[in-house]
């Protein structure tokens, strides 16, 4: 029997390590320090990551607000690409300006740098509103002797850089003043392509003869929140460490250190957009005159899980997490109770705000359902900060469980979908998984009728393409109550010189790919892209926009995907292949097979192995397949594995028996140039038209 193409493949590069490497390899960014920037200011980085930086021209960032400048980077000379290679940048670490708008929104953002090698992966940099200092140096405050005073409030840019390493601040504190110090350190990480060990900070803080009057460990998720009343005046320190006394050089951090209103939870946490929401909060320098808290919604505010902060009488707090929502707003009423019986009334739609007060409390709330209907229960909870990890269940009410979630892909946020068997009340409940409850136990239930719609996602995040060269993208759909028609995908933001094949998912499949192209005499260029999709459903038009994932490389050599807020292009300088295909259609009868042949031409003097292929594939596992159903790739008799003089392969399509009719889906071969065992440059080509006729068509030839 013949390995399956992804064990030859993977065989290949361990075997021999020589072909793993690309002629060019895109930045992979690993830090950026100092890792927060203040609003109002503008601020020099310096980007740290593998690849090559050298020739580094732009920088892009996510969003309003931010604006970045590569320093003594490279000017991309017009139809010259090879030219921006000019300008000795230091293989590796590049520096740049971003400036930062008063108004920025706060939080994390995301910056890309674009090279001749390509477009970068992402890059993390915290908009905060308070002075940002850096660690002034990472070996000098590793004692509680020499730590480095903080002068508050300040937002301090640190590294935990290498093992046992322990970072110590001192500070001053005034008799009954309450600080509190919080971080932004592993919820940076998860969107670092090659970060496969991740840092899990503890705060500690300690009186000047070395006790230890409090610790926190995890607050918003692994990161750490503390708040302490000190008794006394005098100056304290502050420590901050890995869990495990590990460190690792791209193991940043922002901890704030402030004196100021700090909320720890809020009730509501659903808001409308456009409106004005009064809030209870809890937490650090709160007036306890002030019983509630006002904040006028921008009416722009985009739905989900946004950072806002809150006006108070003793200022403004840090940026909390609030749900924007489109939906009728509602309160648990007291404390919803467990009895079927006595469940809260609740009319849908609704955004419900709610907690869990004690441990083992679980809210019900009783609505009711028309037989037939499919309706959408969700709760937003960790995504919203709260420490509930949310169960969700439907009962009747005789208490018979008929649908239950824990978790959703990606989320600990659970998240059904559920069709009402009878005319009759029903309850929906939220608990948590492990019984917990009290402060910060908050969630917000999402409860209507369920829509016909689609949600997209698409793969890889970045696309880096030379003049001439192709490369696919991959879009995938999913489908929701009941919404089973074709998807249309729009690009927007493209180059001059660059196209998008066109692309329409049928209702059959689920996913797709459109294969992106530059034209020979393409320029330098980089850019921000939207790729979105739109659908006729209930006779209008529906659009959503597709959520990039990122390549994750994870630990032992798999590929993980994480999805990021940005999807970028580069036009880059001369691609190490180019890739074609023929025919340019394919008419694939059903039981029988066709044959794709395959030329690949090496540019740059580029003599290591190509893998072809037409799923993306790695380790065994399928991350998108673009081929109808009921086709595969025949093993026997196909060449997709290349050696380092060769330049023509074949594909083989089979199609079974009962494969069902398609009209002209693209496919397209693509071209593997690996950077690493897990990493690849896939360049792709033109698409190729796939047509399986009727039977009826079939029998009539």
């Amino acid at each position: 029997m013949p390995r399956p193409h992804w064990i030859a493949a993977a065989l290949a590069l361990l075997l021999a390590p020589e072909l793993a490497r690309a002629q060019t390899s895109y930045p992979m960014l690993t830090r950026v320090t100092p890792t927060a920037a203040r609003r109002g200011e503008t601020v020099e980085i310096t980007i740290v990551g593998g690849g090559r930086f050298d020739g580094a021209w732009q920088l892009l960032c996510e969003g309003p607000g931010l604006a970045g400048t590569v320093l003594d980077g490279a000017t991309p000379p017009a139809g010259d690409p090879k030219a921006m290679r000019r300008g000795g940048r230091t293989s590796g670490t590049v520096k740049a300006s971003v400036t930062i708008a008063p108004d920025a929104p706060l939080g994390p953002r995301e910056i890309r740098v674009a090279t001749p090698q390509g477009i970068s992966s992402v890059g993390l940099i915290v908009v905060v509103d308070d002075r940002v200092v850096t660690e002034a140096d990472d070996a000098a405050n590793d004692r509680p002797e020499s730590a480095q005073a903080l002068e508050l409030p300040a937002v301090v840019s640190g590294l935990i850089g290498k093992t046992e390493d322990v970072d110590w601040y001192s500070f001053s504190a005034t008799a009954g003043q309450t600080l509190t110090f919080s971080v932004w350190a592993n919820r940076l990480e998860n969107k670092i392509h090659d970060l496969q060990t991740h840092f899990d900070p503890i705060l500690a803080i300690h009186d000047a003869q070395g006790r230890e009057l409090a610790v926190d460990d995890n607050h918003d998720f692994a990161d750490p929140l503390l708040s302490y009343k000190f008794k006394d005046a005098g100056t304290y320190r502050l420590q901050i460490r890995d869990t495990t006394y590990t460190g690792n050089a791209n193991w940043t951090y922002v901890l704030h250190a402030t004196g100021g209103p700090v909320a720890t939870s809020l009730f509501p946490l659903a808001v409308n957009p456009g409106t004005s929401a009064v809030f209870e909060a809890r937490g650090a320098n709160l007036d306890a005159t002030q019983k509630t808290l006002p904040l006028e919604i921008p009416a722009n505010l985009k739905p989900g899980v946004q950072l806002m902060a809150l006006p108070t009488e003793r200022g403004t707090t840090l940026p909390v997490p609030l749900l924007s929502t489109p939906l009728p707003l509602a309160l648990e009423v007291g404390d919803a109770p467990a009895e079927i019986e006595k469940g809260q009334a609740v009319s849908l739609p609704v955004a419900l705000s709610g907690r869990l007060l004690e441990p083992n409390d679980i809210d019900t709330y009783r609505f009711d359902a028309k037989k037939g209907q499919i309706y959408a229960f969700e709760v937003v909870a960790r995504r919203a900060g709260t420490a509930t990890d949310p169960v969700l269940r439907i009962v009747n009410l005789k208490n018979v469980t008929q649908a239950e979630a824990d978790d959703s892909p990606g989320s600990k946020d659970p998240r059904l979908e559920w069709t009402a068997p009878a005319d009759e009340s029903y309850a929906v409940q939220v608990l948590d998984l492990h019984s917990r409850g009290g402060e910060g136990f908050g969630y917000v239930l999402l409860a209507e009728p369920a829509t016909p719609g689609f949600s997209l996602s698409c793969d890889p995040d970045k696309l880096n393409l030379g003049p001439g060269a192709r490369v696919p993208l991959f879009v995938q759909v999913a489908r929701r109550a009941g919404f089973n028609g074709p998807v249309a995908i729009a690009w927007e933001g493209l180059p001059k010189g660059v196209t998008a094949s066109p692309l329409t998912i049928p209702a059959n499949m689920t996913q797709g790919v459109s294969v992106v192209s530059a034209a020979s005499d393409a320029a330098p260029a980089a850019a921000l892209l939207r790729i979105s999709g739109q659908a006729e459903i209930a006779g209008k038009a529906h659009i959503e926009t597709a959520e990039p994932k990122q390549e994750i490389y994870l630990p032992g050599g798999g590929r993980g995907l994480y999805p990021v807020q940005t999807i970028a292009l580069a036009v880059t300088t001369e691609s190490d292949i180019t890739v074609e295909a023929t025919p340019a259609a394919l008419t694939l009868v059903p039981g029988k097979t066709a044959t794709i042949d395959v030329t690949v031409t090496r540019h740059n003097g580029y003599n290591k192995g190509v893998n072809l292929a037409i799923l993306l594939q790695h380790l065994g596992g399928t991350f998108a397949n673009p081929l109808p159903p009921g086709v595969s790739i025949k093993e026997a008799g196909s060449k997709t594995l290349l050696g380092p003089t060769e330049t023509h392969g074949k594909i083989i399509l089979e199609a079974k028996p009962d494969a069902a009719p398609c009209d002209k889906t693209p496919v397209a071969v693509m071209g593997h140039v690996s950077i690493n065992f897990v990493v690849k440059t896939a360049y792709s080509s033109a698409p190729i038209s796939l047509t399986i006729p009727p039977k009826a068509s079939q029998a009539s030839k």
